[in-house]
């Protein structure tokens, strides 16, 4: 079942950052997957230490954009991003630790209502930065180009 959804509306004119955001919508769904059918803790731990590690590269990816772009946001944004990392983190160690409870429905209607309202509010904002990097010469990425 499909918890949340990849949608044009999450486009953020870069090609590199909407597939990673798709990779994170996929991973979201992957877990809600895993632990409504049941999957063994082998599974569920997978699943977790991939979407961590997934975040913090995504985040690691997108603070460089934001850098060469000139997002004048940056700092509060990568605040956001350390924040949402140890939160994530703390999800998985807690579960790691024996702490079952921590993964129920909860915990995914705060990871689906990170992921899109972080994307719809916080990421979409420097979509005009991206934009006027493409004007200058290509260095926002919209078409996929740009190499960090």
């Amino acid at each position: 079942m499909v918890v949340l959804a990849w949608s044009e509306a999450y486009s953020v004119g870069s090609a590199m950052i909407d597939s990673d955001h798709r990779i994170l919508i996929n991973l979201v769904n992957q877990l809600h997957d895993a632990m409504e059918t049941g999957q063994s803790r082998d599974v569920l731990c997978s699943v977790l230490n991939v979407l961590a590690e997934y975040v913090e590269h995504h985040f690691h990816r997108e603070e460089l954009l934001m850098e060469r772009i000139g997002y004048p946001e940056r700092a509060t944004h990568i605040q956001n991003h350390r924040e949402l990392e140890n939160k994530v983190r703390a999800v998985r160690d807690r579960w790691l630790a024996g702490e079952r409870q921590v993964l129920d429905d909860e915990v995914l209607t705060f990871l689906k209502r990170w992921l899109s309202d972080h994307i719809l509010r916080a990421d979409l904002a420097y979509r005009p930065w991206i934009e006027a990097a493409e004007t200058r010469g290509g260095s926002g990425d919209g078409g996929g180009a740009m190499t960090l």
